[in-house]
């Protein structure tokens, strides 16, 4: 796959026979099923992983920042142990909501939220007593009406979950790239905030592979159309930066935070900063990278400044909307 993978033309096909197989049913869709080829150690410590960075960056460190609160999960995928594990942080409630309904395993799952369980402090127990059922087997089901689950549900379309002033929080991690329509799908989540409401999400602006061999940036030089029939729905990839997202945020919230977490396909930034040093966070390489890559960018890429084009992932942090949204 090597040759194909570093031709314009072939990877193009490639991509778009994937879709087709896709769309004739005879692929499964494989996006957000995290749990389901990981093992369950892997599976937990990704789940915490996800929980500590919104305490961390969202909650500022701060556990009881989430104690009553109604939280809304953007894309669970496979597995809803960071439902749970909210849960046991002390919110209210957890409602989840996923445009596809990813591939599972659920005797994984299982035992994924028993090991969860038992690693929880007493307290933590306590609180979700009423949403964990222990099975004779040594595994355990979710039950209750605090964690729910909503699938092949899309954000930007109407659903009995999203109605306006809902949730304290929303949150999510490496989904609103996927969103078919950014814009569209922001504004459905601010309306259903309460009037104090935050949003988290961790955004990743990576390729997702697609073209990655010929240059990180290629998949930004085709104009909007050729790009969704080579990349929608298996999944959408929106190709929103972060120009998007500050204009966003500035528009619907009171303040904001935008931590920077990758550089191009560098691994991530630990820990997340809201400013980038070139030679601590990124190279004057890095920076001619883009360059060898802007004469060929479609609009609006091709004005994005180079720190722009740069940043490959973002957390950011929204606080307070604006009465007006």
């Amino acid at each position: 796959m090597e040759f194909v993978d570093k031709n314009p033309l072939l990877a193009s096909l490639n991509y778009a026979k994937g879709q087709m197989l896709y769309r004739l049913g005879l692929r499964k869709h494989l996006s957000g099923s995290t749990a389901y080829g990981s093992h369950i150690k892997e599976s937990v410590r990704y789940i915490n992983r996800v929980v500590e960075d919104y305490l961390c960056y969202g909650a500022a460190g701060e556990a009881g920042h989430i104690r009553g609160k109604d939280i809304l999960e953007i894309g669970p995928g496979d597995n809803l142990g960071v439902g749970l594990m909210l849960l046991a942080m002390g919110a209210e409630s957890v409602t989840c909501l996923d445009g596809f309904e990813p591939c599972s395993d659920p005797q994984k799952n299982r035992r994924i939220y028993a090991a969860l369980y038992r690693a929880m402090t007493e307290e933590q127990r306590r609180r979700v007593e009423d949403t964990v059922r222990e099975d004779s087997d040594g595994g355990s089901s979710l039950q209750g009406q605090r964690l729910t689950a909503h699938y092949e549900s899309p954000l930007e379309r109407d659903h009995p979950a999203l109605q306006p002033d809902s949730y304290d929080i929303i949150v999510s991690r490496a989904v609103l790239e996927h969103l078919a329509d950014i814009r569209r799908g922001w504004a459905r989540m601010v309306r259903t905030l309460k009037p104090k409401g935050e949003m988290w999400h961790k955004v990743d602006f990576r390729s997702h592979k697609m073209f990655g061999s010929i240059h990180p940036l290629y998949f930004l030089t085709f104009k909007e159309k050729w790009w969704r029939l080579i990349s929608s729905p298996d999944p959408t990839l929106n190709r929103a930066r972060l120009p998007v997202y500050r204009e966003l945020t500035a528009r619907d919230f009171e303040s904001s935070e935008i931590y920077f977490t990758h550089i191009l396909e560098d691994h991530e930034i630990e820990p997340h900063t809201k400013s980038l040093i070139l030679g601590k966070h990124y190279c004057d390489q890095q920076t001619k990278l883009v360059r060898t890559i802007r004469p060929l960018l479609k609009e609006p890429f091709s004005r994005y400044a180079d720190e722009d084009l740069l940043v490959s992932g973002v957390f950011v942090i929204s606080r307070e909307k604006h009465t007006m949204s």
